[in-house]
């Protein structure tokens, strides 16, 4: 069978069990569903995770930012579209998202950035040297801007810690990158989200946690509708495992 060669669209019904207490989808499941259509994306084009594990590598996200105009709520038949509109800098593959409800209206978009991972020496190399590279649309742009490392000031405010256990990890073996939305997400109150509703959010991963990986989430002070959340190593303050930056709608 031929390889479809062309941007890959998957459909998803919002079930209970995506649901917060409101009955709105919560963020952890968007991006869930966009990891699911990413799969699926490298499937159809001929280089799923198996086909890179054979050859010595595999591709892991290292940075995503989701705008978000309305949130679903339970019931609710969504559409997403991926594809790869291009390489950066010979360091990353840059992925968008288009997500639409089932009357046609945008629901969100959203930009990624992609390593190439050598599984003999675990470090990142150009994705443009990979076994298997995928089709690119650069006409096609969700969200143009490119994701920076988040820069912050003043004197963060330690809000919880988390251990990494059983229910966190993927199949790569340490804490699945939508795990840590809800992790972030925790470190809002609920009357926070209900009078300041989410408009994006930006995940940077920074560093793998493992299994019992001990992890401090901490708070900077707020700035222009925006909330700064990374998650610290507990053991070692300097090592960073991802930021956050949450933006809220303007009242």
């Amino acid at each position: 069978m031929p390889l479809q060669q062309e941007i890959s669209t998957k459909e998803f019904t919002v079930r209970f069990s995506d649901c917060d207490h409101t009955s709105h989808l919560r963020l952890s499941s968007i991006y869930r569903f966009m990891e699911e259509s990413a799969v699926l994306d490298s499937e159809q084009n001929g280089f799923g995770i198996w086909k890179m594990v054979q050859h010595g590598y595999t591709y892991a996200i290292s940075r995503i930012k989701l705008r978000i105009n309305h949130i679903p709520v339970w019931g609710e038949h969504l559409t997403i579209s991926t594809w790869t509109k291009g390489f950066f800098n010979h360091k990353v593959f840059l992925k968008d998202y288009s997500i639409f409800d089932a009357q046609g209206n945008a629901v969100a978009q959203a930009t990624s950035s992609w390593l190439l991972i050598n599984l003999k020496t675990g470090k990142a190399e150009d994705p443009e040297t990979a076994p298997y590279l995928p089709l690119i649309f650069p006409e096609h742009q969700a969200i143009s801007e490119n994701l920076e490392l988040l820069d912050v000031s003043g004197t963060p405010e330690l809000v919880l810690s988390k251990l990494a256990r059983y229910s966190d990890l993927d199949m790569n073996r340490h804490v699945n990158n939508c795990r840590y939305v809800d992790w972030a997400m925790d470190a809002l109150s609920l009357q926070e989200i209900k009078e300041h509703p989410i408009r994006s959010i930006q995940m940077n991963y920074l560093s793998q946690v493992p299994f019992d990986g001990n992890v401090n989430i901490i708070r900077f002070p707020n700035t222009n509708y925006h909330a700064y959340i990374f998650g610290v190593n507990a053991n070692d303050p300097t090592q960073i495992h991802f930021q956050t930056r949450i933006g809220f709608a303007k009242t």
